[in-house]
């Protein structure tokens, strides 16, 4: 139960630490929506199924929801709000009738379209110039000399926004929408500020495009290149192969080849890289005889040379990583590694003749010493920690078979009734009143499917007693959204009137928050026309917090078929228009997407975080390849 904890505290990093979000405020605000709006997310996955005839009512209601939600943000104020929003309600739409999305696509395109040439025409204004002289005053979240350069930069995150929204059904439409949009801006300053600003983006759609199809991932990366290999780039490399070997092969060709052109600069983590990857897939090729590896031995080998090179040719103090990289080298130029090594060899002979004052040896002998004394207090007390981790985890792991053993129905009934007994003292026992409250709902949703109604709410009872019922913090807020998603298991009428009671105590906070944010936000980036500006928070904003309840939808599902009306209800009590309609999109995501989806691993996490600064992409014009048009 703590893992699943740390993994739904994972999948809110991408967001709250996505790299567009600069400044606290942003970041602040996400968090806060994210409490608030998110109250199913820490609900329990295991809904009991609805069957087949009442899903497909639900469906039929949650479009005539999904139409009525589209009308409402027709009266939003803020233009870049109603093209964020519009452009997600699209790609909704898209799950049911894709020829009605396209055409709300189309509106969204002419509408945005219409907003950047407006903008554009400001920026190239005298009177836009005049207040660039005159200068602004208060901070400002996307800097720029003038409000109008300022919109300009908000609108580029929108137009992320549809980007993504478009990516998400077809992701070549999205990229050519992306380079094509970016056209339109005819002030040289701002377009070459813009490309720059694109990079990170644009990679992430060529790999969405790759996901889908592999050949057009290859067309787009190989035309990416040009500006160089990227971390980006071998993320690419690693989703085209997964997916199709030949293609990944035919990938990797394009990197060597940029690689050896680039021969000589100083790419050394990039060289790194390619070469552990190829080693890897070359390592896996020998235990699957049908699979190539995406390098061969000797290109493995030329592409240990040029990281050769390029460590050979820097001095002694320039390659800190020169030992690792030898060993590296070594797998497929061992003449190669040898040749680092004497030379690392000869430079710390150079430097341990080097004189030191009288007292250091003692200084370094004794700080030796008290290093190891240190480290072995520190190996004891790791150790005695990860012995309580392995026990608590181990009993972690009975209370889950034990609960899970319920499911038996042949299980006698006095057995069952040692079980659930045993497991809520082990419960009321354990830390944490987030894991008590989790491990309490599953509980009480085992028995409940097992037809004891009357203990499950008793088990309920006691998760109820854990809750604060007038929520002050997001604490309180957590444990108040984690107690209605047991409920909604177990008793969906208590689940309504729970988070009802919530969203009516989050309405104040959120209306604090807003007038704290007017406050600082002297240039109304964040909030303007009275509105949070959704869009303004890099563009995915929407797209992240509607995709939340994916990883519990069973809950949301629960609620909208035990009772739809009051589901919507719920979304609709949200007093702020922005936060109601995101809540609104929260619900129709959960029940019209039912796509399944792949869980990024680690690996993929760390990588997207180191590539922030790196980027990926060309300021060269798109492939030369045929345009479409959903439009």
């Amino acid at each position: 139960m703590s893992n699943i904890y740390r993994l739904l505290l994972r999948d809110f990093h991408p967001i709250i630490d996505t790299p567009e979000l600069g400044g606290i405020m942003q970041k602040a605000f996400t968090v806060v929506l994210l409490i608030t709006i998110s109250s199913s997310i820490f609900g329990q996955n295991t809904s009991i199924a609805a069957d087949e005839e009442k899903r497909r009512d639900t469906k039929k209601v949650a479009i005539a929801f999904l139409r009525e939600t589209a009308s409402d943000v027709g009266m939003l104020r803020s233009m870049e709000n109603r093209i964020s929003f519009s452009s997600e309600l699209a790609g909704l739409m898209w799950f049911y009738d894709d020829k009605e999305a396209r055409v709300m696509y189309g509106q969204v395109v002419t509408d945005f379209r219409q907003l950047l040439a407006r903008l554009d025409a400001e920026m190239n204004s005298s009177e836009n110039v005049f207040e660039e002289m005159e200068g602004v005053s208060g901070p400002s979240f996307f800097g720029g000399r003038s409000k109008t350069e300022r919109k300009l930069r908000i609108a580029m995150t929108v137009r992320q926004q549809i980007a993504s929204s478009l990516a998400e059904h077809a992701p070549d439409l999205a990229y050519n929408f992306f380079v094509d949009s970016l056209n339109a801006i005819t002030n040289p300053k701002f377009r070459a500020e813009a490309q720059q600003r694109d990079q990170y983006f644009e990679g992430t759609l060529i790999r969405q495009i790759a996901e889908s199809d592999a050949a057009k991932g290859v067309v787009y990366g190989r035309e990416s290149l040009k500006s160089g290999v990227t971390y980006q780039h071998i993320d690419l490399l690693k989703k085209i192969y997964a997916s199709d070997e030949s293609r990944g092969i035919e990938f990797g060709q394009a990197i060597l080849s940029k690689l050896k052109s680039d021969r000589g600069k100083p790419n050394e983590t990039m060289l790194s890289r390619v070469l552990s990857y190829g080693a890897s897939s070359l390592r896996d090729s020998k235990k699957a005889s049908n699979k190539k590896p995406v390098y061969t031995r000797d290109e493995l080998r030329e592409i240990s040379e040029m990281l050769a090179e390029l460590v050979l040719l820097k001095s002694s103090g320039e390659s800190y990583s020169a030992a690792g990289y030898a060993d590296q080298i070594g797998e497929f130029s061992p003449a190669r590694a040898a040749q680092i090594r004497a030379k690392l060899s000869k430079s710390n002979s150079a430097n341990s003749g080097r004189a030191y004052p009288v007292n250091s040896s003692n200084l370094m002998a004794n700080s030796e010493s008290y290093g190891m004394g240190v480290a072995a207090n520190s190996n004891s007390a790791g150790e005695a920690r990860n012995l309580r981790l392995a026990e608590r985890e181990k009993a972690d792991r009975q209370l889950m078979e034990d609960v899970k053993s319920l499911e038996n129905r042949s299980l006698p009934k006095e057995d069952r009734e040692r079980v659930i007994t045993k497991a809520r003292k082990i419960i009321s026992e354990s830390r944490g009143d987030e894991k008590k409250l989790a491990a309490l709902s599953m509980l009480a949703s085992r028995v409940a499917s097992l037809g004891d109604r009357e203990l499950a709410d008793e088990i309920m009872r006691d998760a109820e007693r854990l809750v604060n019922p007038s929520p002050k913090h997001y604490q309180d807020f957590l444990l108040t959204w984690m107690l209605a998603g047991g409920y909604s298991e177990t008793n969906p009428d208590k689940a309504f009137p729970l988070l009802e009671s919530a969203i009516l105590k989050a309405n104040e906070t959120l209306e604090a928050f807003v007038k704290v944010a007017e406050f600082i936000d002297v240039q109304e980036e964040i909030i303007a026309d009275g509105e949070v500006q959704v869009g303004m928070f890099g563009g995915s904003m929407v797209r992240e917090f509607t995709r939340i309840p994916a990883f519990a939808s069973g809950t949301i599902i629960t609620l909208a078929n035990a009772d739809f009306a009051k589901t919507k209800s719920l979304a609709n009590r949200f007093d702020r228009p922005e936060v109601r309609l995101l809540a609104r999109m929260m619900v129709l995501r959960t029940i019209l997407d039912n796509k399944p989806r792949r869980s990024e691993s680690a690996d993929e996490h760390s990588t997207e975080a180191e590539v922030v600064s790196d980027g990926l992409g060309t300021d060269t014009p798109p492939p030369p390849m045929p345009r479409k048009t959903p439009f």
